[in-house]
């Protein structure tokens, strides 16, 4: 049987494990401890911080454009994924708003926990949840006033306050919860090194609950006002 003694972390190898192996048992909470994991844990953090230092502006301008592209249409696939699942309370107050900021904060958090330094600025990772919450209400608004909502029933009032007061909601809640990811993403960059989601967590749990607040409001205004 193969002794755990012979992993490339306690033999002091000097190649390039952190590059090959980003995920090494260094990380493992059962060799926080563990002196001999030092070298890998030193090999780890000096990679980290030549990849900070070593990215390449080209590459960052064509992460912001790609995910400026792609994060709205993966938000909108939740959309459409959302009409087919029912509109009971639970799924409207809690599943969704859960799942529409996921959807929208999805790819650049994806991005950011492999590839951090991909990213040149906090505001890039602000604006890319600008984008993507107004690509989303953009889809949602005409999906309501073509699809859900019945010409008949399609009012003035109704348009505007989609186009304005929805609009902001889902735009301002994704962009709270990118201001998270760029919170973390600054101590990250500061220290050369990981990207710690339980940084961003508390402003995505925030935009979460300012969502399914909204939403709950709009549920309790549509069963009064019948």
């Amino acid at each position: 049987m193969d002794d755990v003694r012979e992993e490339p972390v306690f033999s002091g190898a000097t190649g390039p494990v952190a590059e090959n192996d980003p995920d090494g048992i260094w990380g493992e909470p059962a060799l926080a401890d563990a002196s001999a994991a030092d070298p890998a844990r030193e090999r780890r953090k000096a990679w980290l911080g030549e990849q900070w230092t070593n990215a390449r502006p080209k590459a960052r301008i064509g992460t912001f454009i790609l995910l400026s592209a792609f994060s709205g249409l993966a938000a909108v696939l939740c959309a459409i994924l959302k009409a087919s699942s029912g509109y009971g309370i639970l799924m409207f107050v809690v599943a969704a708003p859960v799942a529409e900021e996921m959807a929208k904060t999805m790819l650049p958090l994806m991005v950011l926990e492999k590839r951090p330094w991909l990213f040149g600025s906090h505001s890039s990772i602000v604006l890319v949840g600008l984008l993507s919450g107004a690509v989303f209400a953009s889809v949602e608004n005409a999906l309501y006033f073509f699809v859900y909502i019945p010409a008949a029933k399609l009012t003035f009032g109704i348009v505007l306050w989609r186009l304005i007061v929805c609009t902001a909601m889902h735009v301002g809640c994704t962009m709270l919860a990118c201001g998270g990811l760029a919170r973390a993403w600054s101590r990250a960059r500061e220290a050369c090194g990981e990207f710690k989601m339980s940084v961003a967590l508390p402003w995505l749990v925030a935009a979460v609950v300012i969502h399914g607040v909204y939403n709950l409001g709009a549920f309790i205004y549509s069963v009064a006002s019948r």
